[in-house]
């Protein structure tokens, strides 16, 4: 009897604790604050104006905050204080979650109960999200991010069409559509970026296997495709910078084709031709390729006609049925090459090693602070997202690539004009 007393009180004393934190200033008074503290107010006569609460709204994934902003002010003035905020809000740390106190169970273990509530304190890491529409919208996203996601082959089952696994953020588990066009790939080594890269490829082979082509170049050693070079949708796997040429010649000169017979048909892009087919381009560590990091004049050629190739496929493939992956460890402005970059409407990097890499990668800092392996910026022209992509394990791959598995006849040394002569065409084109 007398132990019930001294736990419930102390319980009740954890309680009446978490209830003093909790009832500290909410979110919305903080960002006030914080916007006065960082000078965002504006000064009228002898009153000092900063931003009016107009209303706050309760969402799955935190609050958003609406409020009207002086005159005065604009809202790039509130977007340079956007790591002000965000730190301001993360300020408070080992909270007790006060759910978890209102179900303890008294009836067993109470101590270690307790002491689990002690070594599990709830870690603010809340984000930012900024919007303009007349009113200043500050998004709180306080949705936990976990530090790692497992593959599920029931993950496959809710992407539709084009659409391939990308991973939670903290709106919820998120896909990303292929039909958005070409992709820019980033990260440094052992941060996700491959294994990512396997894990699409795997998916458009379950999700689409009769209308999934593949070129695979990596010139890395051809190590990280490997296991799909048997794999009866892969055109070339290309290991070298001769074989990157080879096949990038043999895809151009595909497109050249597609285009004669879209403008003979009077097909303004591959949907409205009906064609169902994605070729998709993937190369792995594109610095191999760059002419401006190489050296001897012949592979300087060799690199020149490689991103001449990768830039016409960039430029005008997308309406033709191709799709471009353009992945680099260390993005430098050599490497990224602007005209590729600037037709890749998305953005998926990894950890970067500093703010230049990130920069030239997303025009803007940030990659090079995350720290968490698989956690990846994810950028398109609807905005920017943090999401964590899942490890997909190589005996996973395995077993949803055996029934695309072929026996594929040893490939004899060839010219460019013979691989041209005797290259697969997919595509069946009939006058429309």
């Amino acid at each position: 009897m007398l132990f019930e007393i001294i736990t419930t009180s102390f319980a009740a004393g954890l309680v009446g604790l978490s209830y003093l934190k909790t009832s500290e200033l909410d979110d919305g008074e903080k960002i006030k604050k914080i916007t006065l503290n960082c000078g965002l107010c504006v000064k009228e006569g002898s009153e000092i104006k900063s931003i009016q609460l107009y209303r706050k709204k309760k969402h799955d994934w935190g609050k958003e905050y609406v409020y009207r902003i002086p005159l005065g002010l604009s809202f790039n003035d509130f977007e340079k204080k956007i790591d002000h905020l965000r730190d301001g809000l993360n300020n408070r740390k080992g909270v007790i979650d006060l759910q978890a106190l209102q179900n303890l169970n008294f009836k067993e273990g109470l101590i270690n109960q307790i002491k689990g509530l002690f070594e599990n304190r709830y870690i603010s890491d809340k984000d930012i999200v900024l919007h303009f529409d007349g009113m200043l919208h500050i998004k709180v996203l306080d949705r936990n991010m976990p530090t790692r996601i497992n593959f599920e082959e029931t993950m496959l089952d809710q992407c539709k069409e084009w659409e391939v696994i990308l991973g939670e953020t903290r709106y919820g588990f998120i896909n990303h559509d292929m039909e958005r066009g070409h992709i820019t790939l980033a990260g440094a080594t052992r941060k996700g970026k491959t294994v990512y890269l396997k894990l699409l490829i795997t998916n458009l082979l379950n999700n689409q296997p009769e209308n999934t082509r593949l070129t695979l170049i990596d010139l890395k050693g051809g190590l990280a495709f490997t296991r799909f070079k048997n794999v009866k949708q892969v055109e070339n796997v290309a290991t070298n910078l001769d074989e990157a040429l080879l096949a990038l010649l043999n895809v151009k000169k595909e497109m050249e084709n597609m285009k004669e017979w879209m403008d003979k048909n009077g097909c303004e892009d591959i949907k409205e031709a009906g064609v169902d087919t994605r070729h998709f381009v993937i190369i792995d560590e594109a610095a191999q390729i760059s002419p401006q990091i190489l050296t001897g004049k012949e592979e300087k050629e060799k690199a020149r006609k490689c991103e001449e190739a990768l830039s016409e496929i960039a430029r005008i493939g997308a309406g033709l049925g191709y799709r471009l992956v353009y992945c680099s460890q260390y993005p430098t402005a050599d490497v990224m090459n602007k005209q590729i970059k600037q037709n890749c409407d998305t953005v998926i990097t990894y950890k970067l090693r500093d703010a230049i890499a990130s920069r030239v990668v997303l025009d803007e800092a940030g990659a090079e602070k995350l720290s968490v392996v698989g956690r990846a910026i994810y950028k398109t022209p609807d905005g920017v997202q943090i999401v964590q992509t899942p490890f997909i394990h190589n005996k996973q791959i395995e077993k949803l690539l055996t029934p695309h598995i072929v026996i594929k006849p040893r490939k004899e040394e060839s010219t460019i004009e013979k691989s041209e002569e005797t290259r697969r065409n997919t595509f069946k084109l009939e006058e429309m």
